[in-house]
Parts: structure tokens; sequence; C-alpha cells
């Protein structure tokens, strides 16, 4: 589903699918580390929580989200991010961080929808440096 995910949403994401279509077995199950949850919606739908890129303690990011276009509006992007937050407060996180690249309008929706607020920070997406990704933030 992630390399579905990147094929479908190339821009929206931190990796490419050049780059994740070579990962090794044991690479892929790196990516299913102890620290980290997935969550799938059947197999229209992905979302997985992981420890702060940043490093800031008490904080967990939002990674992967990605919900097929044929399933899109029916509120999966709601359960996923739920369940993304369940296991935040599981772990004992105090904040969820999260970026959404520019002009993806329909997943600063659903995130707004979830409780998620831009902070004003903003960097370039890594797979994409032309294009701009901006940081929200649920504290809860």
């Amino acid at each position: 589903m992630r390399l579905a995910a990147l094929r479908n949403a190339p821009t929206a994401f931190a990796s490419t699918y050049a780059r994740e279509i070579r990962l090794s077995d044991d690479e892929w199950r790196a990516l299913l580390g102890p620290d980290r949850a997935w969550f799938a919606a059947g197999e229209v739908g992905l979302a997985a929580g992981h420890p702060s890129w940043t490093g800031v303690p008490g904080r967990v990011d939002l990674v992967s989200m990605w919900v097929h276009p044929d399933h899109r509006g029916r509120g999966l992007a709601g359960e996923l991010a739920a369940a993304v937050l369940g296991w935040a407060r599981s772990v004992g996180a105090a904040e969820v961080e999260l970026w959404v690249v520019d002009g993806n309008d329909a997943a600063a929706r659903a995130y707004a929808k979830a409780g998620f607020a831009p902070t004003g920070r903003s960097q370039p997406l890594p797979s994409h440096p032309e294009l701009t990704e901006r940081e929200w933030l649920l504290r809860l």
C-alpha cells in the first residue's frame, strides 16, 4: 500500500517510489520497528505514527497518511488520524506533528478537522525541494 501511495501522490511524501521500490526486506522491516505504529483501512488507507524526526521530547509524528482516491470523502482519513492519535497517547506523547505540502488542500482540511493547526514553520519537501511543506501540530 505504501508503494501505491507513492505512485498515486508522488509529491505528497518526503520519499519517492523510485527510492522505496529498491528497499530490501530488512529495510522494510526496519520501517515497521517497535517504536512505530502503522494503521491500515483495509487496502485503501494507510497512516503511521513515528518518533519525532526533529527529536522534540514528548512529540511524535503522523506520517505516511494516504487514502486511495476512490475512497476519499468517506471519513477514512479521520479514522486513520484517530488511530495514530490513540497510539500517541498510549506512548505518552504530548504533541503530534505532521507536515502538509502546499496545495494539498484536502489533506489540510482533514488534518484541521482532526484538530491539527499550522504552526507557521515551513521547509522544502525532501523528495521534491522545489515544493514547500508546512508543519501542523496537535497538542494532546
